[in-house]
């Protein structure tokens, strides 16, 4: 923003460069919406960009830097940066997370990284090979340190193998990712152990031999619903009743023609489109609160009723009842009503006398994990928060036991994919300065001018591209598992991918007005499609939110940019008959990142 026309020469000293990096980092939070809500700060613009201009090889690399498993979380992502984006205030968001998978399924080659040089003196462990364990072992081993994960299960990858479906993500996406990526990296992999219950990797037994270990199991322990019949054979819980399918293959005797589905997060509904996949003839999802309140957002929702399951809210589950063979007949049920609305969640309460049975042959609990905790070695003498979760220093990750490390799901309860993969990147962080490791902790912010700036004024009239999908029909006859494994969104072709990436508002770059050139003529307040530009008298900007002068101020006119309204289509540069206005590329080293140096000594 530029206010009057006021000339001064500001002085050159390394106080102000430091309060210009502050600036420009405020900048970046206040503009940048995406990349401040993404939980790794992925640079959402950037790879967006690089897609814009057919370049899918470097956003692949780009998104990789930041998050690993492009394939993994273009699939399956809870997409905090779509709610944050600006284009929300056009039409609709960017479809950042299909673009995100269109960068690994139309890149052209594996990008086999090459693996940094390993000191083995410092061999560091971690336990769980989900996406925390991933990501802090994938940042350890880029700074050459012997990386080793524990897993019990027979491959890598966690919940995403354990926890989610292959019609949401192919098994392949997931091995092609682990083996092109971390194991290429030269992360090892102990698959098959049980810490703690095997006798030879003890939680002491690790620290004997790593310089460090850090925790990252997961929350593997379902939430009980605490009613009576919840030990009817017909009764499991969502992701119990998920791994059996995922891992074990057990599909003939794990549906019937009515199954019935407690909760509504992404475990409940992979549950109900799962079973019908299985063959059920009727699945119903019950919630106790609101569908505003369901924790899975508004198009899973749609594509699911699509589908054919039934959605029944405000209603709590009382008993689960069986027949004389000791098996689920039906669910009693009881009806809730709204009490207050405080802006967040919906508080409910019972309505008295307002039961009901739902019958049905399966009875599936999701809602919720806790993290297990009986394998941890009470003689390490461990520290718990009141909510009963694993205590951990919030700077450094590290336990009450000195070399041992604790984080994602295993400390914070569960969340989502990117999250536990920042969780990860901070730990690995941690325990590199922890081992004696540098870190450079400066904000580096930098503005590059772009010339000759022209964009393509339709972009603003392309609406949203949809994500391709292969739902299934109601009522469809299906063979158990026949489509389990048939992926439901397909993929943008490279065209839409690219249609799709140019609708991005480009939120990186910035429009400056020069106050020596600027002859205050208002031509650029004429021409701005969303009226971002203001031309009027610094009494009447007084006191509004985009008014920034001092006393200073000596002339009568002013004018102010609105950063929330541009979408840096570039007319005011064309149209400035001064050539006062210039757009600049801003780039930030987000200071919420402190950035490796090098390598380990």
């Amino acid at each position: 923003m530029f206010s009057g026309k006021e000339n001064y020469e500001a002085e050159d000293s390394d106080e102000q460069e430091e309060q210009e990096e502050v600036a420009g980092y405020e900048w970046l939070r206040s503009n940048i919406h995406c990349q401040n809500a993404c939980p790794a700060h992925t640079d959402v613009s950037g790879f967006i960009s690089l897609i814009a201009e057919g370049k899918f090889d470097e956003a692949y690399l780009l998104n990789r830097r930041d998050n690993l498993f492009p394939g993994v979380l273009g699939r399956i992502c809870p997409k905090p940066c779509e709610a944050a984006c600006r284009r929300n205030v056009v039409d609709g968001p960017i479809s950042v997370c299909g673009l995100k998978r269109s960068t690994s399924d139309l890149r052209s080659a594996r990008f086999l990284p090459t693996p940094p040089p390993s000191d083995r003196t410092k061999p560091v462990a971690i336990v769980g090979a989900g996406p925390a364990g991933l990501a802090c072992a994938r940042d350890l081993r880029m700074l050459g340190y012997q990386t080793t994960i524990y897993d019990r299960q027979a491959a890598p990858g966690g919940m995403l193998l354990a926890g989610i479906p292959a019609w949401r993500l192919p098994r392949q996406i997931i091995k092609n990712e682990v083996d092109n990526y971390l194991r290429a990296l030269g992360v090892e992999f102990r698959l098959n152990v049980n810490i703690g219950s095997d006798s030879q990797n003890s939680v002491e037994q690790l620290l004997q031999r790593h310089v460090a270990v850090f925790l990252a199991a997961g929350c593997q322990k379902p939430l009980t619903l605490n009613i009576p019949g919840e030990k009817l054979r017909g009764f499991d819980y969502g992701l119990d009743w998920l791994k059996k399918i995922n891992l074990e293959q057990q599909l003939e005797a794990l549906v019937g023609k009515r199954v019935v589905v407690i909760g509504a997060g992404f475990t409940a509904i992979d549950c109900c489109r799962t079973a019908l996949r299985l063959g059920a003839k009727e699945v119903y999802l019950c919630y106790r609160r609101t569908q505003s309140d369901a924790p899975i957002d508004d198009e899973e929702i749609r594509e699911a009723e699509k589908e054919g399951i039934q959605f029944v809210y405000l209603v709590s589950p009382v008993e689960i009842i069986g027949d004389d063979r000791n098996h689920v007949r039906a669910v009693k049920f009881v009806k809730n009503q709204v009490v207050t609305t405080d802006g967040k969640r919906s508080q409910i309460t019972a309505i008295p006398g307002r039961e009901f049975t739902q019958p049905c042959e399966i009875v599936l609990a999701a809602t919720g994990q806790q993290a297990e905790f009986s394998w941890l070695p009470e003689q390490l003498q461990w520290e718990y928060q009141q909510r009963g979760q694993l205590n951990v220093d919030p700077n450094s990750w590290m336990t009450s036991w000195r070399g041992l490390f604790a984080g994602g799901d295993f400390v914070k309860g569960p969340r989502n994919v990117i999250s536990a993969i920042a969780d990860g990147r901070k730990a690995a962080l941690a325990i590199h300065r922890y081992l004696g490791g540098k870190v450079r902790e400066e904000t580096d912010a930098s503005l590059e001018e772009v010339g000759n700036w022209q964009r393509d004024k339709k972009y603003l009239n392309i609406s949203r591209q949809a994500m391709p999908k292969t739902l299934l029909k109601k009522k469809q006859n299906l063979n158990a598992g026949s489509h389990l494994e048939k992926e439901v969104a397909t993929g943008f072709s490279r065209d839409v991918a690219q249609l799709e990436a140019s609708r991005c508002l480009k939120c990186m770059y910035n429009v400056i007005i020069d106050p020596e050139l600027c002859i205050l003529c208002g031509a650029c307040e004429d021409i701005c499609p969303e009226q971002a530009i203001s031309l009027g008298s610094l009494q009447k900007l007084e006191g509004s939110s985009l008014f920034s002068g001092g006393s200073e101020m000596t002339t009568d006119s002013s004018i102010t940019l609105d950063e929330g309204k541009c979408v840096r289509c570039g007319s005011c540069i064309d149209r400035c008959p001064a050539q006062a206005i210039e757009m600049l590329r801003f780039h930030c080293a987000d200071p919420m990142k402190q950035w490796y140096v090098g390598t380990i000594s």
